[in-house]
C-alpha cells in the first residue's frame, strides 16, 4: 500500500503475522497490562501510556483513509488495534470504535477486532453480525487464574467475561479468533483452549516476548503440547514465527 493514509497503516515485523493493516484510534491504553510492549514501542513512559487519550482529528483522518482504501480496491482487513485496545474504558465514553466499524463497512472494507474489553465490546456485535463477510472478532486470553489476571492485566475485563463475549459473537454468526499471546503460564494457556475451542474459529499462538518470565518456559514442550491439543480438537491455528523457531 502506498503512503496515502494517516491513521490506517501497513504493519511491520512480527505484527504482520496478525494483520497487514491496522489502525489505533487512541493514544495509549487504560488496561494497564504489565507485559505490554506498546509503551516502549511508542517511546512513552508506562504511566503516561496508561492515561489514554483520543488522537487528534482521528475520525476525520480515518474517514479520509477509508475513502482512499476503497478507491484503491483494498481487500485486506484492518485490525483494531495493535498499540491500544478498541474497547478500553475510554471507548465507553467516546465510542470511536463503533464509528470506525460503521465507516469501514459502509465502504466495503473488512475489520478485525482484537480486544480485552469483554462485555463492552458486545455493544457493537450488531454491526459485526450484520456484515459477517466483513467482520471478525478476537480476544487476547492469557490467564485462567483470576488473581494473576488482576495483578498483570489490572483494568482489562476478567477472562471469563472475555470468553462469554467470544461465545456470544460466535452464536451471532461472527467469525471468532483468540490470541494466545503472551503465554505467561503454559498450563493456563492450554486450559483456555479447553474452555473455548467449541466457539473459536482460529487460534493464534505466540510466546512471551520482552519479558524475563519467558526464561522459565520450556517452549519446545509447549509447542508440542499446544499443537497436539489443537489438532485433537480440530481447530484451525497459526503459530507465530517466534514459536515455530524454538
Amino acid at each position: 500500500m502506498a503512503k496515502i493514509t494517516t491513521i490506517i497503516y501497513e504493519t511491520k515485523g512480527r505484527a504482520r503475522e496478525y494483520c497487514e493493516l491496522a489502525a489505533n484510534l487512541y493514544r495509549g491504553c487504560g488496561h494497564g497490562c504489565t507485559y505490554c510492549y506498546a509503551p516502549s514501542a511508542t517511546f512513552r513512559k508506562r504511566e503516561d501510556f496508561c492515561n489514554a487519550t483520543v488522537r487528534d482529528d482521528v475520525l476525520k483522518k480515518f474517514r479520509k483513509d477509508v475513502l482512499e482504501l476503497e478507491k484503491a480496491g483494498e481487500t485486506r482487513p484492518i485490525l483494531l488495534s495493535f498499540t491500544t485496545d478498541p474497547y478500553q474504558p475510554l471507548d465507553a465514553e467516546e465510542e470511536l470504535t463503533r464509528k470506525a466499524i460503521r465507516l469501514l463497512h459502509k465502504h466495503g472494507l473488512k475489520v478485525e477486532i482484537l480486544t480485552k474489553g469483554g462485555k463492552l465490546s458486545e455493544r457493537d456485535f450488531d454491526l459485526l453480525s450484520a456484515n459477517p463477510e466483513l467482520s471478525s472478532y478476537g480476544s487476547t486470553l492469557v490467564f485462567t487464574d483470576e488473581t494473576m489476571r488482576k495483578e498483570i492485566e489490572p483494568n482489562a475485563a476478567p477472562t471469563n467475561e472475555r470468553i462469554e463475549s467470544l461465545k456470544k459473537a460466535h452464536e451471532m454468526g461472527i467469525r471468532t479468533f483468540v490470541s494466545l499471546e503472551p503465554v505467561w503460564d503454559p498450563v493456563q494457556t492450554l486450559e483456555i483452549i479447553d474452555l473455548t475451542h467449541e466457539f473459536v474459529d482460529l487460534f493464534k499462538v505466540g510466546k512471551l516476548n520482552y519479558n524475563k518470565q519467558h526464561k522459565n518456559v520450556d517452549w519446545v514442550q509447549f509447542k508440542e503440547d499446544v499443537v497436539q491439543k489443537l489438532e485433537e480438537y480440530g481447530n484451525k491455528y497459526y503459530l507465530k514465527q517466534s514459536l515455530q523457531d524454538v
